[in-house]
């Protein structure tokens, strides 16, 4: 079993739900349980900021199962990064990380992330900038799907055509761009015929009666419309012989949404009955997948790029109907999984004028998304007769499930993602060692303030300048160390009350120039100067030029 050779870069919001269900984050939960499971007792490395941060982090590996050991990182500086190789960050990788990497060597370690939505303007910014400095060829972005990969590709090419026909520009960073999925927590998943049948009876459901299943975000302008498949199941109904239930697992956004959508179950499938069940309620949310025959997920947004919920519920061993789309075309083999129905859009030509409205502020993003939504079709003759076919044939129902829960097991459980991980930070390891040492670079647009604004001051600092301690002011010295008009610059690693009062006492145990005092040591040298001049401003030091 390889060791885990990369840190994660932690932040709750990229690895919990509680705060928002939405994709990412449920990709980021996912993960944290996957990694718990993979390395359940190994060494795990952790960065991010502050304390609270790595407890959060620690909390959530041990609430997963994990009894190994946490290795907290404050600072991308840290050697342990150059030996493990790699950072991975729960979406595109920013720029900023990459910029601290490379102050400190750009070969040091490799940065890699993944692709969730791709519509949002940050998201086409930051996936667009990567060929751009400070990145570098071993960093990298993992695509979730060959539709993202596509997705990427376009902007990335359209960035480099623009900066060479306006700039100049010859020369971009070919980031790697592996296409690697996202997975899924196998085991929470699995079904007993016994969890069916409570499930079942839980929710009021007879023998008779086939259970179609809708999981996720209740929202029709940026997750899927439902009146293609509300039109489907009501002409289904009036097909088939079968009791036809719907059960939408989720959460509505507001009561407005919730009335919209209630309004158009009763005027579109007046037919079919309906059960709805909260997701924010994890035992009622659980049941619904238990006691399913067919789930369903018909998305026609942008926002969408992978699709967790159909590889979810093929763990559970369920059929799935999902639309032809994005990375559904990757994980849903179309007659052996379920059925991907098809989608048609719009060509070329006729939806600039929708980007422009958003880029403009004259519509908001979810407007945005909302009106490209309504313009994707699902073929409605061709998931009625999918409809059909899986609710009267149980047999059907079954070979279809168990092919996925198969294929699951063999590709998509977390645990085998993670092992794809560790061989791309293997891969960029070798293009990182094969373009040999490199000298640390600046970040241009981050300078040293004591740089950018040396014109303010009338002098600056000179090592040769003496050191004269204040002594009848020493005494002093714990008083004004209690001030919060001065003290609210200290920091345990930046500057800390010990090392002012270590650094004062050695300025007055011989005579000292600046030089002196502060040290030859580069990596402590900053921190003594910082210490050094909040005792000169408060009248502790006085420097003699």
């Amino acid at each position: 079993m390889s060791p885990m050779n990369f840190a994660i870069c932690y932040s709750g919001d990229g690895y919990t739900t509680d705060k928002k269900i939405m994709g990412r984050q449920s990709a980021g939960k996912a993960l944290m349980k996957g990694v718990a499971r993979r390395w359940k007792a190994d060494e795990i490395h952790g960065f991010g900021v502050g304390r609270a941060s790595a407890q959060l982090m620690l909390q959530q590996l041990t609430g997963d199962g994990f009894t190994g050991t946490l290795r907290w990182r404050e600072s991308p500086g840290d050697g342990v990064l150059d030996r493990l190789g790699a950072l991975y960050y729960p979406a595109p990788p920013v720029k900023e990380l990459a910029h601290r990497r490379n102050t400190r060597g750009p070969t040091s370690y490799s940065l890699f992330g993944v692709t969730h939505t791709l519509s949002s303007a940050n998201a086409m910014d930051l996936i667009s900038d990567m060929v751009l400095p400070p990145f570098k060829p071993w960093d990298a972005l993992v695509c979730t799907s060959s539709a993202a990969l596509e997705v990427v590709t376009r902007l990335q090419d359209g960035m480099k055509q623009w900066h060479a026909e306006n700039t100049g520009a010859r020369i971009f960073n070919a980031i790697s761009l592996p296409v690697i999925p996202l997975g899924v927590d196998a085991p929470a998943f699995t079904r007993t015929e016994i969890e069916i049948q409570t499930a079942r009876k839980t929710l009021g459901l007879s023998p008779d009666e086939v259970v179609f299943l809708f999981a996720g975000r209740m929202s029709f302008h940026a997750k899927a419309n439902p009146v293609t498949f509300y039109q489907a199941i009501e002409a289904a109904c009036a097909r088939s012989e079968k009791r036809l239930v719907c059960v939408e697992a989720g959460v509505y956004p507001n009561p407005s949404t919730a009335e919209a959508y209630a309004k158009a179950r009763q005027l579109l499938a007046p037919s079919a009955r309906f059960i709805q069940v909260d997701g924010q309620n994890e035992d009622d949310y659980l049941q619904a997948w238990k006691a399913a025959d067919v789930f369903v997920s018909l998305s026609d947004n942008i926002q969408e790029t992978f699709g967790l919920t159909p590889l979810e519920a093929m763990a559970a061993g369920l059929p799935v109907i999902v639309s032809d789309w994005d990375g559904y075309k990757d994980t849903v083999r179309d007659g052996v999984d379920g059925y991907r129905i098809p989608v048609t859009l719009p060509g070329p030509g006729s939806g600039e004028v929708l980007s422009h409205r958003h880029a403009m502020g004259k519509d908001t993003y979810d407007y945005y998304i909302g009106r490209v939504s309504m313009t994707t079709v699902v073929d409605l003759a061709a998931l009625t007769d999918r409809v059909v076919a899986l609710a009267e044939d149980p047999g059907l129902r079954r070979r279809l499930g168990a092919a996925g829960h198969e294929r699951i097991q063999i590709q998509y459980d977390w645990p085998i993602i993670l092992d794809r991980y560790v061989d791309l930070v293997r891969d960029l390891g070798e293009i990182r060692r094969s373009a040999g040492p490199a000298a640390p670079l600046a970040w241009p647009n981050r300078p040293d303030p004591f740089a950018l604004f040396g014109g303010y001051p009338s002098e600056t600092l000179e090592g040769h300048w003496r050191i004269e301690v204040v002594t009848d002011r020493t005494k002093a010295l714990e008083s004004y160390l209690d001030l919060a008009v001065v003290n609210y610059v200290f920091d345990p690693e930046l500057m800390s009350r010990d090392a002012i009062v270590d650094l004062l006492r050695e300025a007055g145990q011989q005579n000292h120039t600046v030089d002196s005092l502060l040290g030859s040591d580069v990596s402590e040298r900053s921190f003594r100067t910082l210490a050094l001049m909040w005792l000169v401003k408060l009248n502790f030091i006085c420097l003699r030029p």
